[in-house]
């Protein structure tokens, strides 16, 4: 099965394990997933010497609802052909285990259940919040100059971006001024603590790039932790035992016998 799902970022809340530590989460729901498309590519083993080119293919999942009509007519005009009643948002490409034919075929529904368990470390990758055009200090952390010896205007500007005559030009990539935000960034490290199955919602330890309701990404790394989340402080509800009705039967039976 997949490694990997889309969600949407709802928001960060606070949460409590069972020996009083308090946790920073990260809210976030899965939208609907759905296979519309698969790409069959080649990658190269460099595990050996001898380099060779092996199968993969590429899951293409749409997530996010969106009308039919309103769907770009290239993608709209495939959604049709594959019998589609509903459109997506968006369309990115998961990458399949090379040598390992997908169980998934055109059409398929991806849940969440399906991909993560309770326990779960992975990897979050997002887009950035747009900060605007923002100094040094703001975007790249710089301390700014000194307040004393006359500098009473200097107090956040870069300093000399220069290296002399020689070569005579500003390096390419030098830390200025400019556009913050909107980037790419990918979070490692991040636990899944609790999953709503009933909602397609999950909870993950930590902050997870982008504003509130943006798109992410949500990739297994294939290592797990132990989570022991306290439900009842939380406020969510703990799942019964089967067992309670087979008790108040032997209960009834014994009465019976008594009589």
């Amino acid at each position: 099965m997949l490694d990997a799902i889309f969600a949407t970022k709802l928001g960060m809340t606070q949460a409590w394990s069972k020996n009083g530590k308090r946790l920073a989460v990260t809210k976030c729901k899965v939208q609907p997933n759905a296979v519309v498309g698969q790409i069959e590519t080649k990658v190269t083993d460099k595990s050996s010497r001898t380099w060779k080119k092996l199968p993969q293919t590429i899951i293409e999942v749409g997530f996010g609802t969106k009308k039919l009509k309103n769907v770009d007519k290239p993608l709209r005009t495939r959604l049709e052909k594959s019998g589609f009643a509903m459109g997506v948002a968006q369309v990115k490409g998961i990458k399949y285990d090379a040598n390992t034919e997908s169980p998934l075929k055109i059409g398929d529904s991806i849940a969440l259940e399906q991909v993560l368990e309770v326990g779960d470390i992975v990897k979050v990758q997002g887009i950035t919040k747009g900060r605007g055009f923002a100094g040094a200090v703001k975007r790249w952390g710089f301390h700014g100059g000194p307040k004393t010896h006359g500098q009473s205007d200097r107090e956040r500007a870069v300093g000399s971006i220069g290296a002399g005559t020689s070569p005579g030009h500003v390096w390419k990539g030098k830390k200025m001024p400019g556009h913050f935000g909107v980037d790419a960034r990918t979070v490692y490290g991040l636990t899944v603590l609790y999953i709503d199955k009933a909602n397609q919602e999950l909870w993950l330890s930590g902050p997870v790039p982008g504003f509130n309701s943006s798109s992410i990404r949500i990739e297994k790394t294939g290592k797990k932790k132990n989570v022991d989340l306290d439900l009842a402080l939380i406020g969510l509800q703990i799942e019964k035992n089967e067992t309670a009705p087979v008790e108040e039967v032997q209960a009834v039976e014994t009465q019976e016998v008594q009589e």
